[in-house]
């Protein structure tokens, strides 16, 4: 099993900028103590609070500099707290609101990273009081979750809303919501144990595991976050079960929810909506997490291709994160939906800064032998208590790369770069105090695939999905070195908000 290394990376460049970028969006007043609270309008307490301070708490992880505004939001949760330690209503004994069990997973995933990163113990005991008095009365009633598509209809909005009672439980649009908190409970077992919450976990798995998503139209997000929570029990537990059950429903998604950008299809089996960013995120930790599992490349090449042609795209010009056209069955053209900016300001502008902290955390892998895998293109360096290692270079947008290395031991090691499906290997045997530095490409080429749902073809250089451009972009190479003068999709950050109104690019051919 390939493991993260403990030291962040220092990251220039693009990803740098990226993060940046959303860091500052995220000091909006719509994310500020004086406002959070105020925000959700659609029924999701906890939700705006929780992904608020998840994103904050990402972007400190990835720049090294406390948020402005993090401290005083967790130190004003208090205030709001009901009187049995969560937020929202308090229903009658047996009932269960999804879009609460939903909106909580994000607040306590959001204080545990910050207990995680500054070890307060404040932040620890609102999450543990919001476990036992807000998850796990729902033991024993997870078999009663409704998914009968005839009962639940095809409506949904951007921001999800309730929809009526179905027995024990209050519906949502967001059809499969009440599985969200698979990611935040497993996080919290990982962290504080406890008999009762993985017997939770477990029946939640248990049904989980047993559902149709495409006749049911799952929402993919609340989908992958369960996979995402299963991986994480894997990965507290060694239990192969959990990791077969995450690989074959993450199978699921990529043959039914995957647009041919690598974004989602918001729901399984509704082809003519809107992708989410939130859920773009949570594919690209899923597909990093299968490679750590199972060091199988195609999960390597994957995380690539959603960075680069989903992720990249989704994020607009002020930094947030943005709702797009689903590629595939109903459309070969990639714009913003709706028609203009579309950036999920409520949801997926806070998971983004996840996503970015994610690549930051994901970008040099280390094996059982201390050997490094260089995940992603970019420029980085990192430092160990054995070697300092610097990569930087063109990829993903041309394919050379420089590697260089200075020994604080005697060493030896080697550092992997992507190349198609291989890895290029690179060996250092260096003594104490020893620099050397190397050159490679990685022999990218402009090339054409199969689309995954239609009878076209997409064009490729390295894992870059290419397309037409919007007409504010010139080919990025002047020799045209994509083929035709398509471009990649990575720059909508530098379209402006009227730039994105005039969005309309081909992928499908």
């Amino acid at each position: 099993m390939l493991r993260r290394i403990k030291e962040l990376p220092v990251v220039r460049g693009e990803l740098k900028e990226r993060a940046i970028l959303n860091a500052a969006r995220m000091c909006s007043y719509i994310y500020r103590p004086i406002a959070i609270y105020t925000q959700d309008q659609q029924g999701w307490p906890g939700d705006w609070e929780g992904r608020t301070i998840l994103a904050l708490v990402s972007n400190w992880k990835a720049l090294g500099t406390r948020p402005a505004y993090l401290d005083e939001i967790v130190e004003g949760i208090h205030s709001h707290l009901n009187s049995r330690g969560y937020l929202g209503r308090i229903l009658e004994e047996g009932s269960f609101d999804e879009q609460q069990f939903s909106g909580h997973n994000w607040l306590i995933r959001g204080l545990m990273e910050y207990y995680l990163k500054t070890g307060s113990e404040e932040a620890a005991e609102i999450v543990k009081h919001i476990v036992e008095k807000l998850y796990l009365p729902a033991r024993g009633h997870y078999a009663e979750y409704p998914l009968d598509p005839e009962k639940r209809g095809k409506g949904g909005s951007y921001g999800g809303n309730i929809t009526g009672r179905i027995g024990s439980w209050i519906t949502s649009t967001d059809i499969g919501c009440a599985f969200m908190c698979l990611d935040g409970l497993a996080q919290y077992y990982s962290i504080f144990g406890g008999d009762p919450v993985k017997e939770l976990l477990d029946e939640m798995i248990g049904v989980f595991t047993g559902i149709d998503f495409v006749s049911s139209h799952m929402q993919t997000h609340a989908t992958l976050s369960g996979v995402r929570g299963i991986l994480g029990l894997y990965e507290k537990t060694g239990d192969k079960n959990y990791l077969a059950a995450a690989e074959r429903i993450f199978g699921l998604y990529l043959t039914d929810g995957m647009t041919e950008n690598y974004a989602n299809f918001n729901w399984f089996g509704r082809f003519d909506t809107w992708t989410e960013p939130c859920a773009i995120t949570d594919s690209m930790m899923v597909a990093f997490a299968l490679y750590r599992a199972l060091e199988d490349t195609e999960y390597l090449k994957l995380a690539q291709r959603i960075y680069y042609n989903a992720f990249c795209y989704a994020q607009r010009s002020n930094g947030g994160f943005g709702t797009d056209t689903t590629v595939g069955p109903e459309t070969a053209f990639l714009r913003p939906s709706g028609g203009g900016f579309s950036e999920a300001f409520w949801c997926c502008t806070m998971r983004g800064a996840e996503g970015i902290s994610t690549l930051f955390e994901n970008f040099f892998l280390a094996d059982e032998d201390r050997n490094i895998i260089v995940t992603i293109g970019g420029d980085a360096e990192i430092s160990t208590e054995s070697f300092t290692i610097s990569f930087s270079g063109e990829i993903p947008y041309g394919d050379s790369y420089r590697i260089s290395v200075t020994a604080k031991n005697d060493i030896r090691f080697s550092v992997k770069v992507l190349s198609g499906d291989e890895l290029i290997e690179h060996v250092f045997d260096l003594k104490k105090g020893e620099k050397k530095s190397v050159r490679g490409h990685a022999g990218f080429a402009f090339k054409g695939e199969p689309a995954l749902k239609t009878d076209g073809i997409r064009f490729f250089y390295g894992n870059l999905l290419l397309g037409t451009g919007n007409g504010d972009f010139p080919p990025l190479s002047k020799d045209c070195v994509y083929g035709n003068g398509l471009q990649p999709l990575t720059n909508m950050k530098d379209v402006t908000e009227a730039g994105c109104a005039k969005e309309n690019r081909q992928i499908v051919f």
